[in-house]
Order: structure tokens, then C-alpha cells, then sequence
């Protein structure tokens, strides 16, 4: 039944009565008599034998559908693999891009690649997040090729034993420099190996280490005494560096380093006095956002002449209601915006702003879920569709103005009614004939909805609603905790 021809009573769904199949055997059935190529990728890994076979023969039926299937990024492993073996250049171009690709077929490809010296193929390889390490170690090894190198010198799955192995193999060649620069952010990258790499490294290189989750502790100590800007930026919002640093840090010439103490938790409190009257507003406005801050803080920030320090002021939720209330009233209308989205936003001010003559300003109160019903009707008579795509997504919303909202000709306010986690099935039934089919796609995902509502829409003129709905039931009748692949079948565990 097509989507369009889809009928609504007050209190149910008029649908087909085709019941959602409760088997993966059945599920596949259904799947293999639509001869739809994207159904059957949806439900591949749940077939076996001859089935599966069936559906490979549907995804392959056409090489645009293999080539669209092996580029889009929804596309199961499984087919995947399964669009590896047909030997298409094409196809396996597009298989090395896809995030989805398995370890499995990277390494067929890789293969492959080595025996026809496929250089493109070789490179997408070396910067996949799913190659696996003896893959990548084999790149190191044996590839002379620079942009491989490098590519894989970017990639966390190379791990810190291969790293280790390329840092060490192009040691001292004109290679080492980009090498290291990205091996040094690189989440992969060991401790001992960035010890290394910064002994022979530039400030770059050594600003990107110090800032590296798997630093030593010596480096950063070490690192303290510099002078270069570029480490001291990084050294300047890290917590584990002492007072005394942060301290001198504070009387940089470098307007990065003294924002970067701004930003800082554990700057000492002594200091903001300080940068409050410093001369670049970017640090000032680092010091607006702090949770510290103290009445006399507040404030010199509240009559700063920047407008976006009294910005983040606004949004700072350790800022008193009075303060709240007098930059509510400031003439800049991103200020006034920043009061109502704050968290902490009090009713009363909210009242003052939902009248406040800027759309924008509005449509923050219409977001804020501090906002009672009565605000929100009230808004819900605007003409912006900021504003109504705020109230159509607030969850303090009355079902009655939601299911007006429905009729929205805005897209951005029929998607807020769907993205809305109060609004009722009733409300949204009607938005399982929306003409966009992302917003489909939204219903498909959407808990209020009964799956019988979600199953009817298997016909859908869109091939990705069609396929989110199968790959909906697939994981509705047999979760991944109850299946796993082994080589290119599936066991299926009966659910207990």
C-alpha cells in the first residue's frame, strides 16, 4: 500500500492489517517476494543459504544499485562483503570509503591491491577506521608510497606498536617531519613514542603532543619552561599545571595564552580580578563564562562594551535573577536571546522576553523548558518559524496546539512536532504522510508510535524509509545482542 493512499480515524490507525512478521525467517520472506534491492540489503544479515542468495541476486541485479549500496554509509557490513566479491574496481572504491566496511574485506581488498599495485585502493586502506593493525603494520613494512604513509599515520586503528613501526623505520628522513606531526595527534600514539617524537620536534609538533591525552607527565613539566606561545596556549587551559605557571601565563603578551588561563578551572581565583579588565575581549569573554564568578565579577562583565562578553554572561547559570533581569533588557537582542536560553531562567523573565519584538529572542523562549503552556500558546500565534519550530519542539506544549503544528507548511515546524518526546501518537499520525521523507524516516525511529504504524510504511515511495522500516523490524525481532556474524553467515540465538 503506497504511503499516499494511507487513511487516519480520530482514534486509530486505518491501515493494512498485514501483521509485522515475528520470525527472521518469515521477515526474509517478505523481504525476498518485494524484490526491492535496499529490503534486501536491510534484512542480508539475517538470511541464510539459498535466501540470502535470493537477496544478493536483487542487491546485484542492477551494478547503479550495487555502486549507490557500497558508497552509502547505512549499508550493512554484510553487504558489503558481499558486494566485495563481484570484482567490480568501482564497487571496491567506494567499499574503501565506507565506514561500515569490515576489517574482514579490507584486508581481501588490501590483497588484492598489493598484487595489482592499486595505489588508490592501497591509500584508502591505510586511512580506514576498520583496517586492521597486522593490515597497516604489512603498509609500513613494505609501502614506499608517501600518501599511504601518511594517511595511516593519521588513523587510531593503526595502534601503538605500528606507529611505533613507521616512526621508526622513517626516522631522520625528510618523511619524519609530516610523519611525526600527525602521529603526534594520533589517540593511539604511546606515551614513550611522544617522548621520542618531541626530543626531535617542532614547536608544532611539540604543542600537539603536550596537549596529547597519553603525555607524559615529564613533558608537560618539562614544557612549562618555554617561552614559544604555541606551548604555552596548550599548557594554559591544561588543570594540572601549577598557580605559579598560570600566574605567569596570565601576563602573557599572547592574547591565546591569557584566554586560555581565563578558561581554566583551576585558575586561581586572584586572577580573574585581574582579567576582567584585560584588553582582549576574547579573554573577557572566557572569564563571562567561568562558574566562579563573584558579585563584583559580575558586575564590571554586565557593563562590558562587548556584546558577546555580556553574552555569555547571560547563558552563565551561576549568574543571580537580578543580573538575569537587567540583561533582559539589554539593548543587544543576542544578549536578550542568551537570557531566555538559560537554564535558569526564570518565569517572570520569560513572560518580559515572549513579548520582546525580536523573532529570534522569541523562538529562545519557545525552546526554553522552563516556558509554562500558557507562553507557548500564546507563541504559537507568531508567524516566524523560528518561533514555531520552538514551540512545536517543547515538550511543556499542549497537544492541541501540536496537532495545529502538524499542518505546519514549514518543515523545520512539522519536524520539531516529531522530534517533540511529549507529543501523542494521535498527534502524530498524520505526519506518517509527510511529503519529506527524512521526516519519514524520523517516525520510523519515533517511540510514540505502534509498530503497526511503523510496519505500513514498508511500501513507502522512498527507498530509505523502506529501508529504515525493514532494518527497524530486523532489530525489533532479533536484536544485535541475539546475532552475530561468523565468516559471512549469521547465527541466530534464540531469545530468551
Amino acid at each position: 500500500m503506497s504511503v499516499l493512499s494511507m487513511r487516519y480515524g480520530k482514534k486509530q490507525h486505518l491501515l493494512s492489517e498485514m501483521d509485522m512478521p515475528d520470525s527472521t525467517d518469515a521477515l526474509v520472506k517478505l523481504a525476498i517476494k518485494a524484490g526491492d534491492p535496499y529490503v534486501a540489503a536491510a534484512v542480508h544479515e539475517l538470511a541464510t543459504g539459498i535466501s540470502k542468495r535470493q537477496l544478493e541476486m536483487q542487491i546485484l541485479e542492477s551494478r547503479r544499485t550495487a555502486l549507490s549500496l557500497a558508497r552509502w554509509e547505512h549499508t550493512p557490513s554484510s553487504v558489503l562483503a558481499a558486494l566485495s566479491n563481484i570484482g567490480d574496481g568501482a564497487v571496491d572504491i567506494r567499499l574503501d570509503k565506507n565506514p561500515n566496511t569490515s576489517s574482514e574485506v579490507l584486508s581481501t581488498l588490501y590483497e588484492d591491491a598489493s598484487n595489482k599495485r592499486n595505489l588508490g585502493l592501497t591509500r584508502l586502506i591505510a586511512r580506514h577506521r576498520n583496517s586492521e593493525a597486522g593490515i597497516l603494520k604489512g603498509i609500513v613494512l613494505f609501502e614506499d608510497d608517501e600518501e599511504s604513509l601518511l594517511a595511516l599515520s593519521k588513523n587510531p586503528a593503526a595502534g601503538p606498536e605500528v606507529l611505533a613501526s613507521l616512526a621508526e623505520r622513517f626516522a631522520g628522513s625528510e618523511l619524519a617531519v609530516a610523519l611525526n606531526k600527525n602521529i603526534a595527534q594520533n589517540i593511539s600514539a604511546s606515551p614513550d613514542l611522544l617522548a621520542r617524537i618531541y626530543a626531535v620536534s617542532d614547536f608544532h609538533t611539540r604543542a600537539a603532543i603536550i596537549s596529547h591525552a597519553n603525555c607524559p607527565g615529564a613533558l608537560i613539566t618539562e614544557a612549562t619552561a618555554s617561552d614559544e606561545p604555541l606551548i604555552m596556549r596548550v599548557l594554559a587551559k591544561d588543570k594540572t599545571v601549577a598557580p605559579d605557571v598560570l600566574l605567569k601565563y596570565a601576563e602573557s603578551d599572547d592574547a591565546g595564552v591569557r584566554c586560555g588561563v581565563a578558561a581554566n578551572a583551576a585558575m586561581p581565583l586572584s586572577l580573574i580580578s585581574h582579567l576582567l579588565g584585560d584588553s582582549s575581549e576574547l579573554v573577557r569573554r572566557e572569564i563571562a563564562s567561568r562558574r566562579d564568578l563573584q558579585v563584583e565579577h559580575i558586575a564590571v562583565l554586565m557593563a562590558d562594551q562587548d556584546g558577546w562578553v555580556r553574552q555569555r554572561l547571560a547563558r552563565n547559570t551561576a549568574v543571580p535573577l537580578q543580573v538575569l533581569a537587567s540583561l533582559a533588557a539589554d539593548e543587544n537582542s543576542d544578549v536578550r536571546r542568551a537570557v531566555a536560553r538559560n537554564a535558569g531562567c526564570p518565569v517572570e523573565l520569560l513572560e518580559i522576553l515572549a513579548a520582546d519584538k525580536d523573532d529570534w529572542v522569541r523562538a529562545a523562549v519557545a525552546y526554553q523548558h522552563n516556558s509554562p503552556q500558557r507562553l507557548l500558546v500564546g507563541l504559537a500565534g507568531n508567524d516566524d518559524v523560528d518561533v514555531l519550530s520552538g514551540v512545536a519542539n517543547n515538550p511543556n506544549t499542549p497537544q492541541q496546539i501540536l496537532e495545529k503544528l502538524v499542518a505546519s507548511e514549514e518543515a523545520d515546524v512539522r519536524r520539531g512536532v516529531i522530534l517533540n518526546k511529549a507529543a501523542s501518537r494521535n498527534t502524530l499520525l498524520p505526519l506518517l504522510e509527510d511529503p519529506y521523507y527524512l521526516h519519514r524516516i524520523l517516525m520510523v525511529a519515533n517511540p510514540s508510535m505502534h509498530e503497526l504504524d511503523k510496519w505500513n510504511l514498508r511500501e513507502d515511495p522512498d527507498y530509505q524509509v523502506r529501508f529504515s522500516v525493514y532494518r527497524w523490524a530486523v532489530e525489533k525481532i532479533a536484536p544485535i545482542n541475539t546475532r552475530y556474524i561468523v565468516g559471512n553467515e549469521v547465527i541466530r540465538r534464540r531469545r530468551v
